[in-house]
C-alpha cells in the first residue's frame, strides 16, 4: 500500500472516530437539555423506565479498617477487605483538602444539581477537537454514585442511571453531606480509601492537619492513583499538584502568596512501610478469635477499635531470649506465652521463629507432649485430697497393673533420679517418673484431670494414668501451661487467659470490655504448698538453670526421646511457660549445641533470661502465704514427720492443717553417723541453727578478715561433707572486722564453676549460674566461667546475686 493511500486510511478512521464521539457526547447533551425541559430528572424516568430509582439502590457500606492496638497503645495492625479505609465527619477534613478536591474534580459542585450541563457542553467541545476523549463532565456526586451504587462499566446506559441517581442524591443530600461521603470513599492507590487513611499513610497525619501541598497533592491522585502514584512518578505527580494549586487560585481559595509557597515546596510523601511485624502469631490468635466471634464481616468491614493485652517491651525480651539461645540454622524451634498471673493477660506469644515461613502457632498447638512438666498438675491433686506432699513411695522401675489393659512399665530414663523410698515432694523436686506413676493410682486418673482442667489446661486429657508423666494424645499448649501454671501464682484462683481487653466501634462506643473474673479452682493452702516445693525445683532440683535472682517456683519437663521440652515458671505476678522442639514432629533432640535437650537446659535458660529482663527493675516480692488452711511444721525430710531428737536433716515444711504430722520420726531415735553441713560463708546465725538441726555441737572463735564479710564463718573443722556422729562439736571461726555495707564483686572470669561459687558464698554473695551459648570448644576452656554480671569490681550489697556464665558441654 502506498504512503498516499495509508494517509487517506487514517484520515478516514480519524473521521470516524471524531463522529463516534460527536453521537456520544451529544447523547448526553440531549439528555440533560430534555431533563431540564421537563424540569427534572425524575421527567426523564418516567420516559425512560430503566431509570433507577435511589431508594432501591441504597448506598453501599462504608467499610471501614479495623485496628488492633497493643497494651501501650501501639498499633499492631490494620485489618481491612480489600480496602482500608477510616470513615471521619467533614469537620475533621483540611478545608485545604475540601477546596482542592473541588477545584481539580467540580469546580461548580455547589452550583449544579448533580450533573453540570456547562462542564458537559465543555468537555464536548473539547473531546471534538482533540478526536478522543480528553475531559470527562462527572461531577462529584456522580463520582461518588459510580463508585458507591452502580456498576463502572463504561457504557451510555450506565452514565444515563448515574446522571439520575446522581440528581436524586442532590435532592436528598445537602452539599457538605455529599462531599463527606464522596471524600470518604475515594480510592487513592495502595487499597488505600478515604482520605483520611491515605492522609495517614502518604504524609503520616490526619486529613485535618494537612497543608496547602499535601492537600493539593492528595486532590491530584484521585483522577488516576497508579499513573499518578508518588512513589513511582514524583515528577508527574509534582505537575499534578501544581495545577491542583493552580485551580484553587483561580476559584480564589487560596491567595497567590499561598500558591508560590505550595509549588515551591518538594513533594514529600511518607516512605512505603513494610507490612507489621509486631508480635505477628499473637495478632493471628486475636483476628481468628474475632472471626469466630464477630464474623468475616464485621471484622474486616466494621471498623473495630481493638485493644490487646500484649506488652511489646516483653515480648521483644522473649523473643530475643530465645533466639539468642538457639542461635543456629538447624536448631530446633520454641514457643514462649507469658500470662499476667492476677488478670490471665496474655503479655506475651512467641508462636515460632519466622511468621513468613510457617504462620502455624505453636503457642496454641496441641500437639507436644508436656513430659515431666504435667507432674503439678497430679501433684496438685494429691495435696488436694489430702495427701501429704511427705508420704513417700518408692522409686525403683515399676509394672503397675491397669485394668483392661497391659500392666504399664515405667522407669527414670529421661530426667531425674530415683531408687530408695522417697517422700512425693522429693520426688516432684528431682522428677522421679516412678514415684508420680504410683501417686496417679492413689489420687485417681479422673480427680488429676479434673484438677489440670480447672487450673486451665483446655485440651482434651485421655484418661490414661500415662498423663502423670505426661504421656498424651494430644498434649497441651504452651498458652494452657502458661496459665495453669499462672494459676498456682495467684493463690488458687485461675484467671482465663485474654487477648484484647476492649472493643469499640469506629466512633468509639464499646461494644466489649473485659473484667478479670478469677475464680477459686484449688485451694489457697494446696497452691501454697505445690509453689513451695517448685520453689526448690529451681533451688536445687531439676531447674537449676532457671534461678533468677528473686522468688520463682518452676518445673522442667522432658517428653520421651527428647522430643519436646519445657519449662513452666512463675513469680507472684508473671507466668510463663517455654516449649523448645522442632515444629514439623517428634524428632529427638539428643544432639543440639552437643547436648540432649532436656527441660532443665535451653527451656530452663530461655526462661531464666527472658523473666528477668521482664521483671527488671520491678520490685521483688514472695509468695503470699495464706491467713487460714496451713500449718508450718518442723519435720525430718527423710520421713515427712515431726523431728525426733536426732533427725539429720530437718526442715520447716507448710501443710494443710487437717493434715499436719502428729507423729515422730521412728527413723532417728539415737546419734547416727551423718554428713556434716556446709556452712562456710554463711552468717553466724543460720549457720549454727544449720548445724542445730542435724544435731550438732558448735564452738565459736573469732578472726578478723579482710577478704569477707563481718559475721559470717570464714571456716569450719571439721568441714562440711565430711561424716560425724551427731553430737560431734564443729569449730567456726568467724570474720569479726567492722562491719561493711557492701561488698565488692570480684573477677570470676577464667575460674571454675565451682571456684566461683565459693569465692563468692565466702564474700556473702548469691550466684546464678547460666550455661554459657555458643559451646567454646578446648579442654582448658570447659566449666570456666566466660563472663559475668555484674563487672568486677562493682559494689553490692551484703547477699546480692552475680550471675556467672558457664562454659558447659552435656
Amino acid at each position: 500500500m502506498s504512503w498516499s493511500r495509508t494517509k487517506r486510511a487514517r484520515q478516514r478512521a480519524q473521521r470516524r472516530r471524531r463522529i463516534h464521539a460527536v453521537l456520544v457526547i451529544g447523547a448526553l447533551i440531549i439528555i440533560p437539555i430534555i431533563s431540564m425541559a421537563l424540569g427534572s430528572l425524575v421527567a426523564v424516568g418516567a420516559i425512560l423506565s430503566e431509570i433507577p430509582k435511589l431508594e432501591n439502590k441504597g448506598e453501599v457500606q462504608n467499610w471501614q479498617t479495623t485496628k488492633i492496638y497493643a497494651a501501650d497503645g501501639t498499633l499492631l495492625t490494620n485489618l481491612y477487605y480489600e480496602q482500608d479505609r477510616i470513615v471521619v465527619p467533614l469537620s475533621a477534613i483540611s478545608s485545604h483538602l475540601q477546596h482542592a478536591v473541588i477545584a481539580i474534580e467540580d469546580e461548580r459542585f455547589y452550583k449544579h444539581n448533580g450533573y453540570d450541563v456547562e462542564a458537559i457542553l465543555r468537555a464536548f467541545f473539547a473531546n471534538l477537537k482533540s478526536g478522543h476523549v480528553v475531559e470527562g463532565a462527572s461531577t462529584i456526586t456522580q463520582q461518588y454514585v459510580k463508585n458507591t451504587m452502580i456498576s463502572r462499566d463504561k457504557t451510555f446506559d450506565r452514565k444515563i442511571k448515574e446522571a439520575a441517581l446522581a440528581y436524586q442524591l442532590e435532592q436528598k443530600y445537602t452539599k457538605d453531606q455529599i462531599l463527606e461521603k464522596y471524600l470518604n470513599t475515594i480510592y487513592f492507590g495502595q487499597s488505600w480509601y478515604g482520605v483520611e487513611t491515605a492522609s495517614q499513610y502518604y504524609f503520616g497525619k490526619r486529613a485535618k492537619d494537612l497543608t496547602l501541598s499535601e492537600a493539593a497533592t492528595l486532590a491530584g491522585i484521585i483522577k488516576s492513583p497508579n499513573y499518578y502514584s508518588p512513589y513511582l512518578y514524583p515528577n508527574r505527580v509534582k505537575e499534578r499538584r501544581d495545577q491542583v494549586v493552580s485551580n484553587m487560585l483561580k476559584l480564589k481559595y487560596i491567595t497567590p502568596e499561598q500558591a508560590r509557597e505550595a509549588t515551591a515546596t518538594p513533594v514529600q510523601m511518607k516512605p512505603l512501610s513494610e507490612p507489621p511485624t509486631i508480635a505477628p502469631f499473637f495478632v493471628e490468635y486475636v483476628k481468628q478469635g474475632l472471626i469466630k466471634k464477630y464474623g468475616v464481616n464485621m471484622v474486616f468491614k466494621g471498623g473495630l477499635r481493638v485493644y490487646t493485652t500484649i506488652d511489646l517491651k516483653m515480648q521483644k525480651y522473649a523473643e530475643d531470649a530465645a533466639w539468642s539461645i538457639l542461635n543456629r540454622p538447624t536448631d530446633p524451634s520454641a514457643s514462649i506465652v507469658a500470662v499476667e498471673s492476677q488478670t490471665g493477660h496474655i503479655k506475651v506469644m512467641v508462636g515460632g521463629r519466622d511468621f513468613a515461613k510457617s504462620k502455624y502457632n505453636l503457642a496454641t498447638s496441641h500437639n507436644r507432649q508436656p513430659g515431666s512438666s504435667f507432674k503439678t498438675f497430679v501433684f496438685a491433686a494429691a495435696i488436694e485430697n489430702g495427701i501429704s506432699p511427705f508420704k513417700t513411695y518408692l522409686s525403683s522401675p515399676a509394672v503397675i497393673p491397669i485394668a483392661g489393659s497391659k500392666p504399664w512399665k515405667v522407669s527414670n530414663y529421661v530426667e531425674g533420679s530415683g531408687g530408695p523410698p522417697m517422700t512425693m515432694r522429693e520426688a516432684l523436686v528431682k522428677s522421679v517418673n516412678t514415684v508420680f506413676a504410683r501417686l496417679i493410682m492413689d489420687v485417681g486418673v479422673g480427680k488429676v484431670i479434673e484438677t489440670a482442667k480447672n487450673m486451665g489446661i483446655m485440651g482434651q486429657i485421655n484418661p490414661n494414668p500415662a498423663i502423670a508423666l505426661g504421656g498424651f494424645r494430644n498434649g497441651p499448649s504452651p498458652l494452657d501451661m502458661a496459665s495453669a501454671y499462672s494459676t498456682l501464682a495467684n493463690g488458687g484462683k485461675h484467671c482465663s487467659p485474654v487477648a484484647v481487653t476492649k472493643i469499640t466501634d469506629s466512633s468509639g462506643k464499646v461494644i466489649e470490655q473485659h473484667q478479670p473474673e478469677p475464680k477459686q479452682v484449688i485451694s489457697e493452702a494446696t497452691a501454697y504448698i505445690v509453689t513451695d516445693t517448685l520453689q526448690d525445683v529451681i533451688r536445687r532440683g531439676t531447674g537449676t538453670r532457671a534461678r533468677i535472682g528473686r522468688p520463682c517456683a518452676g518445673k522442667t519437663g522432658t517428653a520421651q526421646k527428647y522430643w519436646d521440652a519445657w519449662f513452666c515458671g512463675y513469680t507472684p505476678d508473671l507466668a510463663a511457660a517455654v516449649w523448645v522442639g522442632y515444629p514439623q514432629g517428634q524428632i529427638p533432640m539428643r544432639r543440639v549445641h552437643g547436648i540432649r535437650v532436656a527441660g532443665g537446659t535451653f527451656p530452663a535458660q530461655i526462661w531464666a533470661k527472658f523473666m528477668s529482663q521482664a521483671l527488671r527493675g520491678k520490685p521483688q516480692r514472695g509468695f503470699s502465704k495464706p491467713k487460714g488452711g496451713i500449718t508450718n511444721v518442723l519435720v525430718c525430710t527423710e520421713s515427712g514427720l515431726l523431728v525426733s531428737k536426732y533427725c539429720p536433716d530437718v526442715e520447716n515444711k507448710p501443710f494443710l492443717s487437717k493434715n499436719a504430722p502428729r507423729q515422730r520420726c521412728p527413723l532417728h531415735t539415737k546419734p547416727g553417723i551423718v554428713e556434716i553441713p556446709d556452712v562456710v560463708g554463711l552468717p553466724k546465725k543460720e549457720a549454727v541453727a544449720r548445724l542445730e538441726r542435724s544435731h550438732f555441737g558448735y564452738s565459736i572463735f573469732y578472726k578478723d578478715e579482710d577478704r569477707s564479710t563481718r559475721g559470717v564463718v570464714i571456716s569450719q573443722t571439721p568441714l562440711g561433707g565430711e561424716k560425724a556422729r551427731q553430737g560431734t562439736v564443729i569449730k567456726l571461726v568467724i570474720n569479726a572486722k567492722p562491719l561493711s555495707q557492701k561488698v565488692k564483686v570480684p573477677n570470676l572470669v577464667g575460674l571454675t564453676e565451682t571456684q566461683a561459687e565459693q569465692q563468692l558464698s565466702t564474700l556473702g554473695l548469691k550466684v546464678i549460674d547460666i550455661t554459657a551459648t555458643p559451646y567454646r570448644r578446648g579442654r582448658d576452656k570447659r566449666n570456666e566461667v566466660i563472663s559475668q554480671s555484674p563487672a568486677p569490681n562493682t559494689e553490692l550489697q551484703y547477699s546480692g546475686a552475680v550471675t556467672i556464665y558457664v562454659n558447659r558441654k552435656r
